[in-house]
């Protein structure tokens, strides 16, 4: 969530190493130094990437497959066209230079910087054809010619979009491999019982709850993994507790932005448990005639545990608490 990118791609919208950090004044102190550590240095290098990858909303897949649907077939049919449109042209380069700051830092983080390099360059070759397609767009010019630009410079788009689209997939499976190192270490080394062991622990057990949920993500259902999911989701619940307890301690309050998140995430995880063991996918999955038309409630579930997961790892990279 292709399925587009944000679903299979949890490692977007990650908390790097700092969370294990969280409350611990040498860390603080060694923060202020003039020069930063190698370690500080590939986390900024790290939290760079995020940042890349953060500012794609839509994923390149997911222009190319609207592109495929519902422009391309138009200009083959060979008369004029009455509308055209491409993906946002302003992505591009705004992705490009981000990944590009991270690429000119020193600090080497071998799982992402080759698939960022050739992402970047991927970019770079896609945003001429873009540009000119855009402004072509913009200004109805396919009113005037009958789409004969849109239709001479469509081959090579889909081909340099293609090629964004491979290089895209690269970087994220590279983000993800070190985020889940990131995640993995920052829980291991946060004092245990304290609000950064159960922050980090959201995190850790949210990715793995996801990770667990790539059935429902391609529409089969949870399967073999059922009842891993539901051990992740558990252990995710419990981290959810002890982080309400100790935010508690320190102000009656608590943290309710974060927990809000939490709990949505949670009770989506559950709801897909319930749509599961009761059947409900099996019996949307055997809908016929025009019932079978009707949006199956696995999408739905789907997108509402994405949407939830990426809303709690966005207030935990905010830090309200």
């Amino acid at each position: 969530m292709l399925m587009s990118r944000p679903l299979r791609m949890s490692a977007v919208l990650a908390v790097t190493l700092a969370l294990a950090a969280c409350g611990d004044d040498s860390a603080k102190k060694e923060a202020k130094a003039a020069e930063p550590t190698t370690a500080q240095a590939e986390i900024i290098k790290y939290n760079q990437y995020v940042d890349a990858a953060n500012g794609i909303s839509t994923s390149f897949e997911e222009t190319l497959d609207r592109y495929e649907t519902y422009a391309a077939p138009k200009l083959k049919e060979g008369k004029p066209i009455k509308d055209f449109v491409i993906g946002n042209d302003s992505t591009i380069l705004r992705a490009k230079e981000k990944l590009d700051k991270a690429l000119a830092m020193t600090a080497p983080i071998p799982e992402i910087d080759a698939p960022a390099k050739e992402f970047s360059d991927a970019l770079g070759k896609l945003a001429p054809l873009s540009n000119e397609l855009q402004n072509y767009a913009a200004a109805k010019t396919f009113l005037s010619d009958n789409g004969a630009l849109a239709r001479e410079k469509s081959p090579a788009y889909v081909a340099a979009l293609t090629e964004v689209v491979k290089t895209e997939s690269a970087f994220y499976r590279g983000i993800s491999v070190k985020d889940t190192a990131n995640t993995k270490e920052a829980f291991e080394k946060a004092a245990k019982d304290s609000v950064a062991y159960y922050r980090a622990g959201l995190v850790y057990y949210g990715k793995s709850t996801m990770d667990k949920a790539s059935g429902i993500f391609d529409g089969t259902g949870l399967g073999a993994d059922q009842e891993a999911f539901k051990q992740a989701l558990d252990k995710m619940n419990e981290m959810a507790l002890g982080f309400d307890k100790k935010t508690r301690e320190a102000d009656p309050k608590g943290c309710a932005s974060t927990m809000m998140q939490v709990n949505s995430f949670l009770g989506a995880g559950r709801k897909v448990l319930e749509h599961t063991n009761n059947g409900r996918y099996k019996e949307d999955a055997a809908r016929t005639g025009a019932f079978k038309a009707m949006r199956p409630t696995i999408v739905d579930d789907a997108y509402s545990l994405r949407q939830d997961f990426n809303n709690l790892i966005s207030n935990l990279n905010i830090g309200r608490c």
